[in-house]
């Protein structure tokens, strides 16, 4: 269903007002150059709404806002919760350095099966030379 707003050209003194605050706010630019001066009018019911001319016809309409309206409580979200770990941080997932070629060689070593023993105590194959 299509909205049906007021008429245009409508005064800005028949706007609805906010409790106590009017719903727009009017100012001056500057009042050291009144020739270069802009004028420039505020929406009090929508934060961001600018209208703002010269003393010609030229004017230009921007909003830079959320889009909200004025709320006259003010609104103050809930902090986010904490961040939750996935998992437990353990050694088995800690990044360490690797091992150099020599360390894996030593290791490699360290860990060859050892030969069973005779009941002489001598390694099996060797062969006894007289």
């Amino acid at each position: 269903e299509p909205e049906i707003g007021p008429p245009l050209l409508t005064p800005l003194s028949e706007d609805a007002s906010l409790d106590a605050m009017p719903p727009w706010s009017v100012r001056i630019s500057s009042n050291v150059l009144p020739e270069y001066a802009l004028v420039i009018v505020r929406s009090n019911l929508w934060p961001g709404a600018y209208c703002f001319t010269t003393q010609g016809k030229i004017f230009q309409n921007v909003y830079i806002g959320f889009g909200h309206k004025h709320v006259a409580q003010n609104f103050t979200p809930l902090p986010l919760p904490f961040v939750e770990q996935d998992y437990p941080m353990g050694p088995e997932i800690m990044e360490m350095t690797d091992p150099t070629g020599a360390e894996e060689e030593q290791w490699r070593i360290d860990h060859l099966p050892k030969l069973p023993l005779d009941a002489e105590g001598e390694e099996e194959g060797e062969v006894e030379e007289e």
